[in-house]
């Protein structure tokens, strides 16, 4: 705490000074006044002498006291109290003795200013430079979090895609397990048909869960069209500003924000991926290279269930006649009992075999045989339902599944089996025709019939009764 005039620190404040000032003259006048009177005082000459030096001495006192006030302690208060407050500003003015202290003393104070400031003004640059780091680094990692969820995220998909080779479990998983992993739920995959020369849906899922009618395009139809054809990415933030886009025709009216990425493999166009949304601007561009990384997976799994689909399907099927072998039959024979149990509906099972086939290779040859039996094929699938699953069961037997098919239906799928049959009628060159026969059984059973499970064995049994009264028979029986 300040107390009376005294500057911080304790040192002597501009009262002190003059107080030190005064009192030498006063010990010099006393000194001056005891020695005059030691000599004698007026009585003698050194006494009047020292008298009028004391007197002298008095007003120098004076008049230096005068002097100095205006000429340095002032100033000195001045430069003190300026100096003690420490103003930005310049130091006061001096003139006289102490102009040029003070201008060194101003100057001194400025340059230490200077140096002040740009320390300060150093400090908060690298202040500023540390928070920006700061901040730079906290960008890196929230991107380089959001990079390693993605790259999971991504890895996991791509898991479950090549972990699946069935082409029906693939576009059933799709939704659900890869869609659903990246927050899409209303989507379309196309694929090209080269059956139809159409681009066809194959895995539909609605936002509302709904489900959409068949639909198709032709290459270069709409928007999806002339993806596939171009190979070039489509991103509309409103659908309402193109006139390409066909509202799935006429089906999805509610779609506004629309996305779409050609499915490409081993550099062919085989599809498209397409996603919906039903508020404009919903889908942001940095989207576009992740569905491009997501449709390269997906065409390339899709590429492969249909290679696994194909060559499983030639290993279910019998080269010859290309219906289903006798494995392949068991297998579907297996599932169809479970499901008819399930649902409790009824199912039959048709054996049937050549009558005399051994003779037509033995006289006309094999490869004679064969054709029969391409052409015994033939009848067995113009007269099935697309239901129905027949098979080469072995040699010239074929055996045939009749899905939620009673006796009455089976006998009369049976019956028109044997007419169609032993209508063919096979052109072996110059005025040979050879015609042929079949003896046929069948069986049928109810989902919880006793001996459902021997419901093959009986109907071939059944056969070999109608093949002992004579070629061409039928016989059949409810189990």
């Amino acid at each position: 705490m300040r107390m009376g005039n005294d500057r911080p620190g304790g040192g002597p404040d501009r009262s002190g000074w003059r107080a030190g000032f005064a009192l030498a003259w006063c010990a010099l006048l006393a000194f001056t006044a005891a020695t005059s009177l030691f000599l004698g005082g007026f009585s003698t000459a050194s006494g009047v002498f020292l008298a009028g030096a004391a007197a002298g001495e008095f007003v120098l006192a004076v008049a230096s006291s005068i002097l100095l006030e205006r000429t340095v302690f002032r100033h000195v208060e001045r430069l003190r109290i300026a100096v003690s407050e420490g103003t930005d500003g310049p130091l006061p003015s001096v003139k006289g003795p102490l102009a040029p202290l003070a201008e060194a003393i101003s100057d001194r104070q400025e340059r230490s200013v200077t140096t002040l400031r740009e320390a300060v003004r150093d400090r908060e640059e690298r202040l500023a430079q540390v928070e920006r780091l700061r901040r730079a680094l906290e960008e890196t990692r929230t991107n380089l979090e959001s990079n390693v969820q993605y790259l999971r995220t991504m890895a996991e998909v791509s898991t479950v895609i090549a972990g699946t080779l069935d082409p029906e479990e693939l576009y059933r998983i799709i939704p659900e397990r890869v869609m659903s992993k990246l927050g899409l739920t209303d989507f379309c995959i196309m694929l090209y048909s080269q059956e139809t020369k159409r681009l066809v849906a194959k895995s539909v899922s609605l936002g509302n869960g709904g489900t959409m009618p068949e639909f198709t395009l032709a290459p270069g139809e709409g928007v999806a069209g002339k993806v596939f054809v171009t190979g070039e990415t489509a991103w509309i933030p409103d659908v309402r500003s193109s006139r390409d886009f066909l509202h799935y025709g006429g089906r999805r009216t509610d779609v506004r924000s629309f996305m779409c990425v050609p499915l490409v493999s081993k550099g062919k166009n085989i599809g498209v991926l397409m996603l919906n949304h039903p508020e404009p601007n919903a889908f942001e561009p940095e989207l576009l290279p992740t569905m491009r990384v997501l449709a390269s997976y997906l065409a390339i799994a899709i590429e492969n269930a249909g290679m696994f689909g194909l060559v499983k399907s030639l290993a279910e099927k019998d080269s010859l006649t290309l219906l289903y072998n006798h494995g392949a039959f068991h297998e579907k024979l297996a599932i169809e009992l479970e499901r008819a149990n399930r649902y409790a509906r009824p199912m039959a099972v048709i054996i049937l075999d050549l009558d005399h086939f051994k003779e037509i290779n033995d006289r006309y040859g094999h490869t004679t045989g064969d054709r029969v039996l391409a052409l015994v094929a033939g009848a067995l699938g113009a007269h099935l339902r697309k239901t129905d699953t027949a098979a080469r069961y072995g040699g010239d037997e074929f055996a045939v599944i009749l899905p939620e098919a009673d006796l009455s239906s089976a006998a009369l799928i049976a019956e028109r089996i044997a007419e169609g049959i032993s209508s063919v009628r096979l052109d072996i060159g110059g005025e040979s025709v050879i015609s042929f026969t079949a003896s046929i059984g069948y069986a049928s059973c109810a989902h919880d019939a006793p001996g459902r499970g021997e419901i093959l064995k009986i109907a071939d049994r059944l056969m070999y009764d109608s093949k002992r009264r004579g070629p061409g028979g039928v016989l059949g029986m409810q189990i």
